[in-house]
């Protein structure tokens, strides 16, 4: 019978092979021509392209649609197309748009072989105009083998790149094309959370990434601060970019509102936080509804699983953040009003009133996924009171969040009780030595080194071996 094999599982066959197989004449051998350098139009581009990344004269070539991949042996042309063509795919599922297809030409030379001198950059991107025809360029030597991780980086950038060229005939004079880094990193890290391998450990911490980055921070650093980025910062940066991302997709009409957004980002000479709000609405009834949404992002993003919730108080804290509500008056000042203050709300426009109630309303849907279990008819009930708010038909206001507050009341005692009660049990029973502590150190203590003898037979084994063993006799 013939299976079906996954086009991920080919990619890594055949990175596998190829590392075992014979070397090919090389590509950047002295007796190549080298052209004369195009004009390069991506920001931050160093004067002079490495060698490693100067063209040379080739005839292998894999071509995928647009996507073409020079050099190396075949099945290393093939994956880093498939590479390449899944991401592109998977860029325009994300922003709801299947059909599209690339109209500038991506073109990725491979160089030398593994085990060659290493160069100071092994991954190159540029833009080219030859002959009033753009072509995004990515230029890799093999010395270190692949890094799959700067081919993803690579080429989604040359991908969004792509997305600010097709609507462009020319760039006017010195005109740079900018895509900051964590764009980036934020559709990556979205594609991974949409097709769930993401590394969720990244988002499960005691310390905020919010306490190490600013939103403001990520937004405005270039490509050199993000190299320059050490300690906790690179993961602070990830995990801030993807739910930055992943909180825009969320928004109403999110995935229309990502794909102007990435249409235009590259091209935009204003502050990205203008383009954000022209492409996300919501973005304007708040200073900090960014900063809001990604923290409500990190924080759903870092839980370990969807049969985890919140405790009784964490449950409260989220209600209380959501509940609250901004918009802006007639002089453009903006106004923030909780669910108590109802009535205000109920004064203004419809069209103003809908849009005021409809991003709380979505994350209460979200909240009851996580929640307390006994809160989820109080989330019911607070939705159905949003909705008929935004319709301007809502009865009995005063009394059922009255009733509301009641119940979550008790359940705030209930749960203060419970904490309270497990602080006095761990500080009053610390001194009791029950022998529980150390029976963990020694069973720590005996995998670890278990661990460190691969040859020698693990607790399992063993077991399995006595099973085997009773069921032969």
């Amino acid at each position: 019978m013939i299976r079906k094999i996954p086009i991920c599982l080919c990619c890594a066959l055949s990175l596998s092979l190829w590392s075992q197989a014979e070397d090919e004449p090389r590509l950047d051998a002295p007796d190549r021509n080298v052209p004369t350098q195009p004009e390069v139009l991506v920001e931050e581009v160093v004067p002079e392209i490495p060698a490693i990344a100067q063209e040379a004269e080739v005839s292998n070539e894999t071509r995928f649609g647009k996507i073409t991949v020079t050099g190396s042996r075949q099945v290393v042309r093939g994956s880093i197309a498939s590479i390449v063509e899944k991401l592109r795919v998977g860029v325009n599922k994300l922003v709801g748009d299947s059909s599209k297809e690339l109209k500038t030409p991506i073109i990725i030379n491979l160089y030398g072989k593994q085990g060659d001198e290493e160069q100071e950059r092994s991954v190159v991107s540029e833009i080219v105009q030859i002959g009033g025809v753009y072509q995004l360029r990515l230029h890799i030597h093999l010395a270190k083998g692949l890094d799959l991780k700067k081919i993803n980086y690579h080429a989604m950038e040359l991908l969004l790149y792509e997305r600010g060229l097709r609507d462009r005939s020319k760039l006017i004079d010195d005109e740079r094309l900018v895509v900051k880094p964590w764009i980036i990193t934020g559709v990556l890290e979205a594609l991974d959370i949409k097709g769930g391998t993401a590394d969720k450990q990244i988002y499960r911490t005691k310390v905020s990434h919010l306490d190490i980055l600013s939103v403001d921070d990520v937004l405005a650093a270039n490509k050199v601060q993000r190299q320059a980025m050490d300690g906790r910062k690179p993961v602070a940066f990830q995990a801030i970019s993807g739910a930055l991302v992943n909180a825009l997709l969320r928004q109403p009409s999110g995935q229309e509102g990502m794909e102007g957004f990435l249409s235009e980002v590259a091209t935009n000479k204003g502050e990205i936080e203008n383009l954000l709000r022209q492409h996300f609405p919501g973005m304007n009834l708040s200073k900090n509804s960014l900063a809001k949404w990604v923290n409500l992002e990190l924080a759903e993003l870092g839980t370990a699983a969807v049969t985890d919730v919140y405790s009784i108080l964490e449950t409260e804290s989220r209600i209380d953040d959501i509940l609250q509500f901004s918009y802006h008056d007639e002089a453009e000042n903006t106004v923030v009003v909780g669910i108590s203050e109802y009535q205000e709300l109920m004064q203004l426009k419809p069209k103003q009133r809908v849009s005021t109630v409809l991003a709380p309303r979505a994350e209460l849907s979200r909240l009851s996924y996580r929640c307390f279990p006994i809160y989820r008819p109080l989330l019911v009930e607070y939705q159905t009171i949003l909705t008929e708010m935004a319709t301007g038909k809502a009865e009995n206001i005063d009394v059922r969040l009255k009733n509301l507050n009641d119940s979550r009341q008790q359940y705030i005692k209930a749960g203060e009780r419970a904490r309270d009660y497990l602080d006095w049990y761990y500080i009053t029973q610390s001194d009791d030595v029950s022998g529980g502590f150390k029976e963990y150190m020694d069973l720590s203590k005996a995998l670890k080194e278990e661990a460190e003898d691969p040859n020698k037979k693990d607790t399992v084994d063993r077991y399995l071996d006595t099973v085997q063993a009773l069921f032969s006799e």
